[in-house]
């Protein structure tokens, strides 16, 4: 399904409420539905988690056509209030006594679907929200013919859930938010099949669970979802997001929560609140001890979450969110910062910083009684980036780019297009650039794809034109998966003129320079194959700065 963006949205970074923005609130998707663990609950209770996401399911509920609760996996919605807890109800699954036990999809199906979400808000006032499916773009959590359809024919069953799920519901408690979407990461193919079945009707936010999208490019993502009909300004609930690296975990829930409150999330929720066996990292470990992670969300609950937040960045390549007048986030590339006396500089994991610097992955949270200002109270080192095809990524329609990036087939040059995700089989679901020609030929602002072979070879080319004169650097990060046949060609051209070529098969970093740079000059940085582009979507990074003096 080829989508077609409506150029104000496009242009648009930020959501079109006219809203104020403020940190979304938190949440940790348990699953105390799969398995009751009452330690577990007293520890998230301890750390301060107040919402949970979790389900009841409708198999151990209805047993003999009749309704039971007698066992903690049913019951323990009942346990929340005492504790000031709530959550967010899932209903996803089917029933062995309805459709075969597929996802529902009969008549009689959705209704016993919609009936026991109906039956379990009317037994348990802590349910404050319910959530009609888990990612159902995908084939994970459906199946029977749900599974089986094309995507527009998958909205069509799941809105069928979600119109009936919603009716049964609010007939019972007129004030839950029904949340709807239920997709695994950004795909506006699966938002336009949703916006044709007429799915935005029936939902209060709309949800997504970003693991595919760096923290970095969410808004950009957010803006093109904003031009689906029907979700221009729906709120949006980010029910799920995490991260597999225990050690970055930190940093990930940290930026994300300051890029999602910049785009207007309402309320986040981290994946998992305990060890679930899939390798992301929980706030709370198997020994019931708090994890890094489980710091940075009280760190971010505590000093975050429900504060009015404004973008502060001070250039393309810093990141920053001032939240109220007491807490600064930041990071991006490399430099100094330095604070003045008062302001208590924090890792993302609530520890101390003794010798505090910007970094790209890490961010900084400083405290102050007073605001802590960029250029006042905190003073930042010289910026000598230039341009960063990671930080400045932009998707047609969207300014800030500091790169043209386009294909060249065959020596001939092209733009590449848009698209949405998901449209098709075998291609990401995010918004990426693909090739009109060429189907496999694509990027986003993490990996390029090249086609062809070094015969005739589709590439993927960065071009800067340079504003001012300087003397440069040019960064380059290649990353070839495994799995490639032959590696990938690199070259870098200067007004036209070859000064590197060279075949990339495994991770390389190297640097290109110093280069005596006149203002208009042209720097292409040119990705093709080697002999075959089988394997050959690398990881990539292409950053011009400013060298040292000699």
């Amino acid at each position: 399904m080829r989508f077609v963006l409506p150029l104000a949205f496009a242009l648009a970074a930020l959501p079109v409420m006219a809203q104020e923005l403020v940190g979304p609130r938190l949440g940790a998707a348990s699953n105390f539905g799969q398995g009751w663990d009452a330690d577990m609950l007293d520890a998230a209770q301890a750390l301060g988690v107040r919402d949970l996401r979790d389900g009841v399911y409708w198999r151990d509920v209805e047993q003999d056509g009749a309704r039971r609760y007698d066992t903690f996996r049913t019951a323990y919605p009942a346990l929340l209030e005492a504790r000031g807890m709530g959550m967010s109800l899932t209903v996803n699954n089917g029933h062995p006594d309805y459709d075969g036990g597929v996802t529902p999809h009969t008549p009689e199906g959705v209704a016993g679907f919609a009936d026991h979400a109906a039956a379990l808000v009317r037994r348990y006032p802590a349910i404050d929200a319910v959530e009609v499916g888990n990612e159902m773009n995908s084939a994970t959590f459906t199946s029977g013919p749900m599974r089986a359809a094309d995507l527009a024919g998958r909205a069509v069953f799941y809105t069928r859930l979600l119109a009936a799920t919603r009716a049964a519901v609010t007939e019972v408690r007129p004030d839950l938010r029904i949340l709807g979407g239920a997709a695994h990461s950004v795909p506006l193919a699966w938002f336009r099949a949703l916006s044709d079945a007429g799915a935005p009707a029936h939902m209060d936010a709309v949800v997504i669970h970003p693991y595919t999208t760096p923290p970095e490019h969410f808004g950009r993502q957010v803006a093109l979802l904003r031009g689906v009909p029907g979700f221009a300004d729906m709120p949006i609930e980010v029910t799920e997001f995490g991260d597999e690296d225990a050690a970055t975990a930190p940093a990930t829930l940290i930026k994300y929560h300051c890029k999602m409150a910049l785009a207007g999330v309402t309320r986040a929720v981290w994946y998992p609140l305990n060890p679930r066996g899939d390798g992301l990292a929980p706030l709370i470990g198997a020994d019931d001890e708090v994890t890094a992670v489980g710091r940075a969300f009280a760190l971010a609950d505590r000093h975050l979450a429900g504060r009015t937040v404004r973008d502060v960045s001070p250039d393309p390549f810093t990141h920053a969110c001032l939240y109220g007048d007491r807490a600064l986030v930041i990071w991006g590339e490399p430099r100094a910062l330095s604070v003045a006396d008062g302001i208590e500089v924090l890792g993302p994991d609530g520890e101390s910083v003794e010798d505090p610097a910007l970094d790209r992955v890490r961010p900084l949270v400083l405290l102050a009684e007073d605001p802590p200002v960029i250029g006042e109270t905190v003073t930042l080192g010289p910026q000598d980036t230039v341009a960063d095809s990671f930080h400045q990524f932009a998707y047609p329609g969207q300014d800030g780019d500091g790169f043209r990036r386009f294909t060249r087939i065959g020596g001939e040059e092209a733009p590449f297009a848009l698209r949405g995700g998901q449209q098709a089989n075998g291609v990401p679901w995010t918004p990426y650039l693909g090739s009109p020609r060429d189907g496999m030929l694509r990027m986003d602002g993490v990996f390029l794809l090249p086609s062809g072979d070094g015969n005739a070879p589709g590439e993927v080319v960065h071009e800067h034109v340079v504003a001012e004169a300087l003397r440069g650097a040019l960064d380059i990060h290649l990353a070839p998966p495994e799995r490639t046949t032959d590696g990938v060609v690199a070259q870098v051209t200067l007004n036209g003129e070859e000064i590197d070529r060279r075949v990339v098969t495994a991770a390389a970093d190297y640097a290109l320079g110093p280069l005596d740079l006149a203002q208009g000059d042209v720097l292409r940085i040119i990705v093709g194959p080697g002999h075959s582009a089988r394997g050959d979507a690398t990881r990539y990074r292409f950053t011009l700065r400013r060298a040292p003096a000699p």
